[in-house]
């Protein structure tokens, strides 16, 4: 643990002396910011109606800004070339920079969902050799930048907690091969998805080595949709084979520059492979959706201090109004007292959401958490 880090975030999830816990929310679905465009939020918001994890809005509701970001250049190159194949009514079939075929909305501005996907750039070996020759370990500019570097420099001398973010294993693969393929991969084809797993990490964790020795890394970032309402993908013996030893290689990297924390953001209910990442360090459960099933009460009991949350808030309850959001701190009041849990809504703001109802939220959050 590194010595004299101001960050409440980090000083929170270490459990160190901390005034209070941080004030963060984690985002807005873009149906949100419009409707509060109607019922009171500034107009010159109208340039965050798309836009789901908004600065400036974060800055107008007057959250906390916790430590410095480092993102390693994980990008695809060459990237493809983007290609229209089909133009419907109200609809556009077309191929992107990452080579899926997907069907979209013509105007996601008015119309906007989860796209239809077609067809993934990686289905056989054959494919994935392809996509690998994109992501090169020894491409010239396969490197965290150096603007980025000089940046988190500063902020350590100056007491910031640095993070490091990275698109998790499973996340990464679904990318390339969709749901589907990848499900049948694990099977079909698992030397190939070994093979995926460990490139990407390697990708990940020889930037991170390659870092100047005075650039700390005190907390890794990961995200990680892996985990419907029902529980994860894949099982704990399957995440053990395949995604766990990607985890295990970036946070041995990672552990090597002093950092003892690691958050990951997976939606659903993944506690069954709990356990898993925190095998590897991964410490931190997020956004922990109520709907899903996650009790951060039952998880700290079942795995101890070592396990920290954060999120943990039902948006249910605040859409319901003032006493469901008052019951609602009641029921994670027990766990919050116990420290190492920084509560907020367990995902975007949905839009049945008012603009009064999360300024009401917003006010009995802070008076929970001591603002």
């Amino acid at each position: 643990m590194r010595e004299g880090i101001t960050d409440r975030l980090y000083r929170t999830f270490t459990y160190q002396h901390v005034d209070r816990v941080p004030d963060v929310e984690f985002g807005y679905w873009p149906q949100t910011i419009r409707r509060w465009l109607g019922e009171g939020l500034p107009a010159d918001f109208e340039s965050e109606r798309d836009v789901m994890f908004s600065e400036r809005l974060d800055a107008f509701f007057g959250f906390d800004r916790e430590g410095r970001g480092l993102r390693p250049n994980m990008e695809m190159d060459p990237p493809f070339e983007p290609e229209v194949i089909e133009r419907k009514e109200r609809s556009v079939v077309a191929r992107d920079a990452s080579g899926i075929v997907a069907e979209r909305f013509g105007n996601e501005v008015d119309e906007s969902s989860i796209p239809h996907f077609l067809a993934f750039p990686v289905r056989t070996p054959d494919d994935w050799e392809a996509m690998k020759a994109r992501y090169r370990l020894d491409a010239p500019d396969r490197a965290v930048p150096a603007e980025q570097i000089d940046a988190a420099r500063a902020a350590a001398a100056a007491g910031k907690a640095i993070s490091l973010s990275c698109t998790g294993f499973y996340g990464q693969l679904r990318n390339w091969m969709g749901f589907e393929g990848l499900s049948l991969a694990f099977y079909d084809y698992p030397e190939m998805v070994l093979d995926m797993i460990t490139h990407w990490a390697e990708l990940a964790a020889r930037q991170l080595e390659a870092l100047p020795d005075d650039v700390p890394i005190d907390l890794v970032a990961w995200w990680e949709d892996m985990a419907g309402r029902n529980g994860p993908f894949v099982s704990p013996a399957m995440f053990r084979e395949f995604c766990q030893v990607g985890y295990r290689r970036v946070m041995a990297a990672a552990k090597a520059r002093g950092c003892v924390l690691a958050t990951v953001d997976c939606d659903g209910n993944p506690h069954d492979i709990v356990g898993n990442w925190m095998e590897e360090g991964v410490n931190i459960m997020f956004p922990l959706e109520v709907a899903a099933g996650c009790d951060p009460a039952a998880w700290r009991e079942e795995f101890g201090m070592a396990l920290r949350l954060k999120g943990g808030v039902a948006k249910s309850a605040v859409a319901a109004g003032p006493a469901a959001v008052d019951a609602e701190f009641e029921r994670i009041r027990p766990v919050f007292e116990q420290g190492g849990f920084i509560p907020h809504l367990d995902h975007l703001v949905p839009p049945d959401i008012s603009y009064d109802n999360y300024r009401m939220y917003l006010d009995k959050k802070r008076k929970f958490i001591g603002r």
